[in-house]
């Protein structure tokens, strides 16, 4: 989101428009973040940003040869620093300090901020965004600045790629070299993006790989400019290569362009490689074909539009501090609207007007690897504070109640060590929907006597099946690194006390079924991603055959262990990832709950429980040792919705794992399950 230099308003070869245009793309992202209702494909204006800096970018480098590679390196690197870290700075602590009075567990996301500041929190988004138990995006006030992450990325090796080309050293040839550079490179990357969006759907989202091109279609617009008109190439002369460039300019209408990159910004499309493509092609295209006669180019270069152009960095960066701390406290509702768009341009204007401006034309030093150290250096500095408020935040500043996630009842003394033989044994296998119940494990073994133990592997149940879901980054590859790791878990669990045998315990295997068998009666858009295969041949596998498959694996493992009870737990209730579940969870500070919190209909879970039933019925018959139990009848009341809170607690940590209390208030239920089973004999535990 890098921002035109001061002084260039004063030169001759500013284009006006081109700050318009990033004032049509701040615009789309901020009402799309307000509400995707507004404007579905303002998203897209992160795409124009990027063909835009990579314009911006290469014209700058073109007015400043260098005479070497470390004073091209020393110059690109201090104006990235003065022009990019001190508004992002103290957004970023700002933004952190705030954060620590509203979240108590704020470190995950505290870590993607101070990564901001080095230029490398896409990565760690990415990392999280296929983290089952990562904070909602919308509650992170740090995920916007991924871009910044890849535009960094992207400046680590443009630099190199204009040096070694000869680029603004050797006219025309150099940029030729440079465009031979960068073609080959764009076209790898967009086969990236597109090869990713079908395989690893976050990659293609937050790295640099599969984002390059747009940059580099920006950088080559402005080459193929230059080309058209290679007498102004280092003339010196700035009006002199204003003029040329505007004759250079291509012969295209460019209104039409506009209103169609408006068209497309309120089209309801989901992010992918077309809608995506065609805004990098008309920004592009603008690029190339906007000319002081044309009434688009009277549009865009409107002073308020410009100057809003102007604000685009401080916009971007502010906008999603304030909506994300608005969803942790008051939300975002229409009465709120006016009030959060007010004081989102406050806060841009104030950091454009005394720390962007100032800070970029000001030289902070008159060596440049001085500069460059003292970004380096802020860096590391904010880098500690936020780290300490990782560390002291939850004690020393948050405002809210740090028990309205816990249990409600108070725990019951213990003396017992729940570990050791003879105690009941609970063995929980599978995947997160497995592990989310260790959150439960002291309460089972306080209450009950009962000892607990876990096999579990995010993104996998047991027996292990193979398939592949773009939302979630699980490939091929991952999906058999993940089947043998929970086999390998699971003969780990076998061979330290071996698996209880008759009362001495239970076996459960519990999943996310949803997102391996739902064949589509739960609405949420990402379980229907998961396709399975064969992990012989690689060839594809219906889900009726994969769900088959997993009942006769199961089948088997009940045979291997006769004298074993398995208990399959039916899945919990899902809430999908519209509204954050940490909004849902009552606080002085947070008065108006969302709608979304009262609760989600069950009828879907239903029909899919049926349907598992169904499917399930052979196994059940002919394998006395298994059993099924449904944790939604503990979760959910017999009619009406399933809630998100019980008595002022929440039941979830987020869109489907279980919080504590949640996991508790289902290991309640299953133990008098449990005890129904076991009728009035053989309950090695007893409840307190």
């Amino acid at each position: 989101m890098s921002q035109s230099p001061g002084p260039a308003q004063r030169n001759a070869a500013y284009r006006p428009e081109i700050d318009g245009l990033r004032a049509v793309a701040v615009v789309g992202v901020i009402l799309n973040h307000f509400s995707e209702r507004w404007l579905p494909g303002g998203y897209l204006g992160v795409d124009v940003f990027f063909v835009i800096s990579g314009f911006v970018i290469t014209a700058s480098l073109a007015r400043r040869p260098a005479e070497g590679l470390g004073d091209l390196m020393l110059g690109f690197y201090s104006r990235r620093v003065r022009r990019l870290l001190p508004a992002l700075l103290l957004c970023v602590g700002v933004t952190a300090l705030l954060l620590a009075l509203v979240s108590y567990d704020p470190g995950q996301m505290l870590g993607v901020g101070w990564r901001s500041l080095f230029g490398f929190s896409n990565i760690t988004l990415y990392r999280l965004a296929v983290d089952y138990f990562r904070p909602a995006a919308a509650l992170n006030p740090f995920s916007h600045t991924w871009s910044l992450g890849v535009e960094e990325q992207f400046y680590l090796l443009f630099p190199l790629l204009v040096w070694f080309s000869g680029f603004a050293r050797n006219g025309a040839a150099g940029s030729r070299r440079l465009v031979l550079f960068l073609l080959p490179l764009s076209v790898l990357s967009l086969v990236v993006f597109g090869y990713r969006l079908g395989v690893d759907f976050p990659a293609a989202y937050y790295l640099l790989p599969s984002r390059f091109w747009e940059l580099g279609v920006g950088c080559l617009v402005f080459l193929l400019l230059q080309l058209r008109s290679p007498q102004s190439v280092n003339s010196g002369d700035a009006a002199s290569e204003y003029h040329e460039a505007d004759q250079a300019r291509w012969p295209l209408p460019p209104l039409p362009l506009l209103l169609g990159l408006g068209v497309l910004m309120a089209a309801p499309l989901g992010f992918g490689l077309l809608p995506v493509a065609t805004s990098v092609a008309i920004t592009a295209l603008l690029l190339g074909c906007l000319r002081p006669s044309t009434t688009a180019h009277g549009w865009l270069s409107w002073p308020p539009m410009v100057f809003v152009g102007l604000l685009s960095y401080s916009l971007y960066l502010w906008h999603w501090s304030v909506l994300s701390l608005s969803r942790w406290t008051i939300g975002v509702h229409p009465w709120t609207m006016p009030f959060q768009a007010l004081l989102i341009v406050l806060l841009a204007y104030l950091s454009w007007r005394f720390i962007e401006r100032p800070c970029r034309r000001t030289v902070w030093w008159p060596q440049r690897w001085r500069v460059v150290a003292s970004g380096l250096a802020l860096a590391a500095l904010g880098t500690v504070g936020l780290q300490g408020l990782a560390r002291k935040g939850p004690t020393l500043l948050y405002l809210g109640n740090p028990q309205s996630a816990e249990f409600s009842q108070a725990p019951t003394p213990s003396g017992r060590d729940c570990a050791t033989p003879g105690h009941f044994r609970l063995l929980m296998v599978g995947d997160s929907h497995a592990h989310h119940f260790s959150a439960a494990a002291d309460h089972l073994c306080r209450r009950y006597g009962m000892g607990y133990g876990e096999s579990a592997v995010i993104g996998v149940p047991y027996p292990p099946i193979f398939y592949t879901n773009v939302t979630t980054g699980v490939n091929e590859e991952l999906a058999l690194v993940y089947a043998q790791a929970a086999e390998q878990r699971w003969q780990s669990l076998g061979q330290e006390r071996g698996l209880p045998q008759g009362n001495k315990g239970v076996v459960v295997l519990s999943s996310r079924s949803p997102l391996y068998f739902d064949p589509g009666f739960l609405a949420e858009e990402s379980l229907r991603r998961s396709q399975h295969f064969s992990p012989q041949t690689s060839q594809p596998v219906r889900r009726e055959a994969a769900l088959a498959t997993w009942a006769e694996e199961v089948g088997r493992l009940a045979d291997l262990h006769p004298k074993t009870r398995f208990v399959l737990f039916l899945p919990t209730p899902e809430f999908g990832s519209g509204v954050p579940m940490e909004t849902c969870r009552p606080q002085w500070f947070r008065p108006v709950l969302p709608t979304d919190c009262q609760g989600v209909d069950r009828q879907g879970l239903d029909r899919f429980n049926a349907y598992l039933r169904q499917q399930l019925a052979g196994l059940l018959a002919s394998h006395p040792n298994v059993v099924l139990y449904n944790p939604a009848d503990a979760l959910c009341p017999s009619k009406g919705p399933c809630p998100r809170q019980r008595h002022g607690y929440l039941l979830y940590s987020d869109g489907n794992h279980l919080s504590a209390y949640g996991a508790a208030t289902v290991m309640d239920d299953f133990v008098a399950f449990l005890h129904r089973q076991n009728g009035s004999q053989a309950a090695e535990f007893k409840h307190q």
